[in-house]
């Protein structure tokens, strides 16, 4: 289950295995084509429920599921979960490890951010939103749409859909990241940032720079927890070469 940096690095290192078949499933076609390029076999584009991956796990007569979806997919982990208890399928995850920055706040939900930011801006200033146009909806229930600027993937539905909220074409920042510090303290500037609402999405989405950026400012950077699924029993790495080692043996054990 790909659709992050994390699972096109795992998919690159699968298909270099003699006699290994990666399926990657994805939301967009974007997520797709990266799928392809990092060498998966197929993909699988659209949303999927615990039964859609039940029929693509015995339509491709998988034996193994990686779950490398974003720390805030917990509906796509639940439904993998599901999934694999139902076709009796080995189940890992990899859970991209944590960032915890300091001189931050800390809030539970996107509302509880658009809250919070509402209370911080200057009469002249907007709320700089990094955290994907998904979350965007639960943001403007406490904001209007003309005090936010948000920064979301480069396709058509994430555009539209800032649109169709309301957002004014000139505060929508369509880019794909990565981005250093110095690319968002220049955003910072330019949209006269008052605060910044993002994720707990680690390292590799950019929470760091994200931080920094903020900091140089003294901007409010306001950080949404990451929501909690139970693993409980199942097995979980944070780090490629346990992945890799656990993944080997259960191919030697299936072979």
């Amino acid at each position: 289950m790909a659709g992050t940096r994390d699972a096109r690095r795992i998919i690159s290192w699968l298909s270099g295995i003699p006699g290994v078949e990666v399926t990657a499933t994805t939301t967009t076609d974007h997520g797709a084509e990266l799928a392809e390029k990092a060498g998966a076999s197929r993909t699988v584009t659209g949303p999927l429920d615990s039964e859609g991956l039940s029929e693509l796990i015995l339509k491709t007569g998988a034996r193994l599921l990686i779950d490398a979806t974003h720390p805030f997919a917990v509906q796509a982990t639940g439904n993998a979960l599901m999934a694999c208890r139902d076709t009796e399928t080995f189940y890992v995850r990899f859970e991209r490890p944590e960032v915890n920055p300091e001189g931050v706040i800390r809030v539970k939900s996107f509302m509880e951010a658009g809250d919070v930011a509402s209370s911080l801006l200057g009469d002249d200033e907007l709320v700089m939103h990094l955290a994907g146009v998904s979350t965007l909806g639960d943001v403007l229930r406490s904001l209007e749409p003309e005090r936010v600027a948000v920064r979301v993937l480069p396709s058509t539905s994430s555009i539209e859909k800032c649109l169709q909220l309301g957002v004014p074409a000139s505060q929508i920042i369509a880019m794909q990241g990565r981005f250093s510090a110095e690319m968002n303290l220049a955003l910072l500037r330019e949209y006269r940032a008052g605060a910044v609402i993002t994720k707990e999405s680690g390292e590799t989405g950019g929470l760091p720079e994200k931080v920094e950026a903020a900091s140089e400012l003294g901007i409010p950077l306001i950080l949404v927890e990451r929501p909690r699924v139970n693993l409980d029993g199942e097995a979980v790495f944070s780090d490629m070469s346990s992945l890799r080692e656990h993944v080997l043996k259960i191919l030697r054990d299936i072979r």
